[in-house]
């Protein structure tokens, strides 16, 4: 097992794949350290990730970047049960992807509309990060049966977060007609792993 003084993850306050990450160490209960930064003011994190991107993991001399692969190292080192079942692993990490592509098109329709002047904002780009978001979450409600068990996985602590910060920066209204989600969604948030790792202020794009 890694020691905690040789793993760090940089993180962010409100990134939904950080705290995919985190809520992985927490589940696996990995030792570490975990330091939420300003990545518009923290060029230290070039060295190790030039994209400077969270979150970002440290593991003594090695840097490990991407949610995913993120993930997939902390795993690696646990001594419990793995988080990415053999038995429907392919279908586990398609849905990964899914939960994902809801959180980047999630945080692009962000910064869209709240860092870029009203006046210059692309209409057209917004409605298409909607659309991808909404019908992806409508995808999973669909494979809700399949992939939503009694045991904790990998793609079910995506979803998690994917819809949790769908309704944080975007809209609840997606739970209308997904109510499968909506009800599991409800009763997952309730976890400790959960309301640790919840949102908090966000720092200013620049």
């Amino acid at each position: 097992m890694i020691m905690s003084e040789d793993l760090i993850l940089y993180n962010g306050p409100t990134s939904p794949f950080g705290r995919k990450c985190k809520i992985v160490t927490l589940i696996l209960e990995i030792p570490h350290q975990e330091e939420k930064i300003n990545i518009y003011k923290s060029r230290f994190l070039d060295e190790h990730n030039p994209l400077r991107q969270v979150p970002t993991l440290i593991s003594g001399n090695r840097a490990i970047v991407d949610s995913d692969n993120i993930c997939l190292y902390l795993d690696s080192i646990s001594n419990k049960k793995s988080l990415f079942p053999k038995d429907r692993y392919w279908d586990c990490v398609t849905m990964i992807s899914i939960a994902n592509g809801i959180m980047e098109n999630a945080v692009q329709r962000f910064i869209e509309t709240s860092a870029i002047p009203i006046e210059e904002q692309r209409s057209k780009a917004i409605e298409r990060f909607e659309k991808k978001i909404l019908r992806s979450i409508e995808w999973i409600e669909n494979k809700h049966d399949e992939f939503v068990k009694e045991e904790i996985t990998m793609d079910q602590i995506a979803v998690a977060c994917a819809l949790d910060y769908t309704s944080f920066r975007f809209s609840s209204e997606w739970k209308i007609k997904n109510t499968k989600l909506s009800k599991w969604l409800e009763e997952i948030t309730k976890k400790d792993y959960m309301k640790i790792t919840l949102p908090g202020e966000s720092f200013k794009y620049e």
